[in-house]
């Protein structure tokens, strides 16, 4: 696709692991990019990334600070003169940190509010001709299939074309809110498209659990958050699932958002992001892979995670944009090389710290013994 000098892609959530491979994606890509971000020291991490400064964008990337994406005409002002934009924001799983009592308040009001808010801001802009919208594959599978307590009749795939009914809190779990976030978001969106007929289509994409490396993250800590954490922590010890097999490469992902702002893809349509996988191979993986690490107890393979087994029909996608989805084993290598990456300079870090420290320490112990003798 030739990238006029003229689009510009508002982005929103480019401070989280999708949102970043695809702002870099659409940067390499020629676009001009305005970036939604919830304050000044988002704005200065995502320009601080070493990824975004090797590329020097200058001015084809840009911010709007947008500090509460629920509060109406959110957007209004971010969307001047954008032809494009793909939300990617939205309310992500805490590791049950958010109590029941709020799985409402943070996860079904934002990803609703922040959705209607961005169609209605590109309604009213008048230059919008298309919305990608980052949904996912829980708003296509019950979460009772997904977690394996009821078994789905292998002899029907899911496919982009299916829908599930909306159901309310209380919810279960935080992965029960966020799945019924998505399926909110994505019937909402689909009623607004319904009701509004705006001069713009819409393209929903579902990706699975979303594995590979994580530039947002720079220390061990955030490289655990959001799906990688599946992954990372099974090779940390944890036991738990079951989980759906159903998983893609983060960097598919970008590719497919960035991809969709294509006019040949049709638009006013989902398309699935994922092929399958088995959580448990991760560990012959890394004994091949980083046999090292596995030696000196960086990563251990006494975790699992039980896989819940889901056909999932995702030739549409593959036919739609020309590849193939990235293998497990790839998702997997660059999960934990990206980890082992950080714990290395983490290391690093405290070994010179220390070494400062006692550097420090003995030049005040002569200085001392200089006061003294004079």
């Amino acid at each position: 696709m030739m990238v006029s000098s003229r689009d510009l892609v508002l982005i929103t959530g480019a401070t989280g692991h999708i949102g970043s491979c695809t702002l870099l994606r659409l940067l390499r890509a020629g676009y001009r990019v305005r970036a939604a971000v919830r304050s000044e020291a988002k704005r200065a991490a995502v320009l601080a990334r070493p990824q975004i400064q090797a590329l020097n964008p200058g001015p084809r990337l840009t911010f709007a600070i947008v500090p509460d994406i629920t509060a109406p005409g959110a957007y209004d002002d971010a969307v001047e003169g954008v032809t494009h934009m793909i939300h990617v924001a939205s309310p992500l799983v805490t590791g049950n940190r958010v109590p029941l009592s709020q799985h409402d308040t943070y996860f079904i009001q934002p990803a609703v509010r922040g959705t209607l808010n961005l169609l209605e801001a590109a309604n009213l802009s008048g230059t919008v001709r298309r919305v990608v919208i980052t949904s996912s594959i829980v708003a296509l599978i019950p979460v009772a299939e997904m977690e394996g307590t009821r078994p789905r009749d292998p002899r029907y795939a899911v496919t982009p074309y299916d829908r599930i009914p909306f159901v309310e809190g209380p919810y279960h779990s935080e992965f029960a809110a966020y799945a019924a976030s998505k399926v909110a978001a994505l019937q909402q969106a689909e009623a607004y498209i319904e009701r509004e007929r705006p001069p713009f289509d819409v393209v929903h994409l579902h990706p699975g659990f979303v594995i590979g490396r994580n530039d947002a993250a720079t220390t061990p800590g955030q490289a655990m958050q959001g799906t990688n954490a599946v992954v990372l922590a099974m090779l940390l010890g944890q036991k738990f699932g079951p989980y759906a097999g159903a998983t893609v490469h983060a960097e598919d992902v970008a590719h497919a958002h960035v991809s969709s702002l294509d006019p040949t893809v049709l638009g006013n349509q989902s398309y699935i992001l994922s092929q399958p996988s088995r959580w448990n191979d991760a560990k012959t993986i890394v004994q091949e892979e980083f046999p090292e690490a596995v030696k000196s107890k960086l990563l251990v393979m006494n975790g699992n995670v039980d896989t819940t087994e889901i056909p999932i029909d995702a030739s549409l996608t593959e036919e739609t944009f020309g590849f193939e989805f990235a293998s497990y084993e790839e998702q997997v290598k660059s999960t934990v090389s990206h980890f082992l990456e950080l714990r290395l300079k983490k290391k690093s870090s405290k070994l010179q710290s220390t070494a400062n420290k006692q550097s420090s320490g003995k030049r005040q112990e002569t200085l001392v013994k200089v006061r003294a003798t004079a």
